[in-house]
């Protein structure tokens, strides 16, 4: 918070008129004759007493040869310099500096902090979110510098993109990773797991059975929605000795579901090395080494370039059943083929949607960490 200093010398405009007055040698009666109002009056000016309206700013400039916005710049700036700050002059203020840093009513709304009815509720509820004990952002403001890494794609939305409110949905997903409890993490069941994955996009209850198999080996995962201007879509990341995956449900689809789900098995396997490593992804654009890797990492696993080899000769006659075909004969969800169709622009965005599912209602309960979020635990920020 930017700190406010106040000068030392407040000079009221009763000053400037008593230097105009000693420059003509007149009297404070000249004046009150000249205005055309009583001495009382001019002798309030003077005091700093009286404040100065426009019509006296208009009188005062005809007098003495100022502009009138010349007389009332004087005394409104002394007529400031005089007010303490007001409560709600200082609640303006936090506020400020909160809403800049946090999407508030959309924290509230998701149910991530409580609804604050005084201004030291919400103080308390920003606290209690970052595990501080004062009021005070600068940290946010080396995080992006220092540690928080982003991928490339987010240059596409650069207009838009706000860097604190990535943080901050960075921060709750840590504080509902503490929520889950696992086992040992096994990184080669891990490998193991995600070399069969597109068999688990195949069965009604896939996306079930295989989150209860991470778990088993000791991967994190929960849904956590996105905040607005951060258009996240996964992370990755370490909880103590656990690797914690996370998908937002931005693309509230299956296909993208298993996408990112594989995108972030291939970071926790290639790249996260310390439990300061991190990925948070959008995944519209993603052109970095490490991104790039965990691409071909996820299409290798999700067979991408066997479904585009198979409608090679097909690019101007795909329909339903020939779908269902190349779904049938590669072992992998009618989902995933039109996904990657529409995604390489070979079959239109709005053609043969309909195998495609909202994902959420595919996921247990457990896993969606809003409708747990009472049982998050505090946590120390670090």
């Amino acid at each position: 918070m930017v700190m406010k200093y106040k000068p030392f010398l407040n000079i009221g405009p009763g000053e400037f008129i008593k230097e105009e007055l000693e420059a003509r040698n007149w009297r404070q009666e000249d004046l009150a004759e000249i205005l055309g109002i009583s001495l009382k009056s001019v002798n309030k000016l003077i005091m700093n007493k009286q404040s100065i309206t426009i019509e006296t700013a208009r009188l005062l400039s005809k007098a003495f040869g100022q502009s009138p916005q010349y007389w009332m710049n004087l005394d409104t700036n002394y007529r400031l310099s005089l007010q303490t700050e007001s409560s709600k002059e200082k609640e303006v203020e936090i506020k400020s500096d909160i809403y800049k840093h946090m999407p508030v009513k959309e924290m509230i709304k998701k149910g991530w902090i409580k609804l604050p009815k005084t201004i030291d509720d919400l103080i308390h509820e920003i606290k209690l979110f970052w595990g501080i004990s004062n009021l005070d952002f600068s940290f946010l403001e080396k995080k992006p510098a220092l540690n928080f890494r982003k991928s490339e794609a987010f240059d596409h939305y650069f207009d838009h993109y706000n860097a604190y409110y990535a943080i901050t949905w960075f921060r709750m997903a840590q504080r509902c990773a503490k929520k889950y409890q696992l086992n040992q993490y096994a990184k080669d069941e891990l490998e193991k797991l995600a070399k069969g994955l597109s068999s688990y996009t195949t069965l009604e209850n896939g996306i079930e059975i295989f989150l209860r198999k991470l778990n088993k080996i000791g991967v994190k995962f929960f849904v956590l929605s996105h905040l607005q201007k951060t258009y996240i879509d996964g992370a990755s990341f370490f909880d103590d000795s656990n690797p914690v995956i996370v998908y937002t449900a931005r693309h509230n689809r299956t296909d993208n579901f298993w996408f990112t789900i594989a995108h972030e098995i291939a970071h926790v396997i290639l790249h996260l090395k310390t439990k300061e490593d991190y990925f948070i992804d959008c995944l519209d654009d993603l052109s970095t080494r490490q991104e790039d890797a965990a691409n071909k990492f996820a299409e290798k696993t999700l067979k991408i370039h066997e479904i585009l080899e198979y409608f090679s000769p097909y690019k101007k006659y795909i329909s339903r059943d020939r779908v269902i075909k190349c779904a049938q004969e590669i072992k992998v969800s009618p989902a995933i083929v039109v996904g990657v169709l529409q995604h390489h622009d070979i079959l239109l965005r709005r053609n043969l949607n309909e195998f495609k599912h909202t994902v959420p209602e595919l996921i247990p309960q457990e896993y969606l960490a809003e409708k747990n979020i009472n049982k998050i635990q505090i946590i120390s920020y670090g």
